[in-house]
């Protein structure tokens, strides 16, 4: 019985790092997936992305500026929307 458990446990502890390497080494292969928006407007949120996304792609988008990032087109659309479309004197 202890030669049995013995070799359990000394099976264990060397399996266990090698599984957490193996993890390790697979969450480095799939790098995070960051595509033009991502890069275009990096303190955007997800919601704000999706979005971005949507508007560009002329699918539904919400009508909220807090919801597009700083400074893209469906943020500044809706900004001008707000102010009432003319020059301010």
């Amino acid at each position: 019985m202890r030669f049995l458990i013995t070799q359990l446990l000394s099976v264990a502890v060397v399996a266990a790092p090698i599984t957490t390497a193996d993890a390790a080494k697979a969450r480095k292969r799939h790098p995070s997936h960051c595509d033009a928006y991502c890069r275009r407007y990096p303190s955007a949120n997800s919601r704000q992305l999706n979005n971005a996304r949507a508007y560009d792609q002329g699918q539904y988008w919400e009508q909220d500026p807090n919801a597009h990032p700083a400074g893209s087109p469906g943020w500044w659309y809706l900004k001008e929307r707000d102010r009432g479309g003319g020059l301010r004197f």
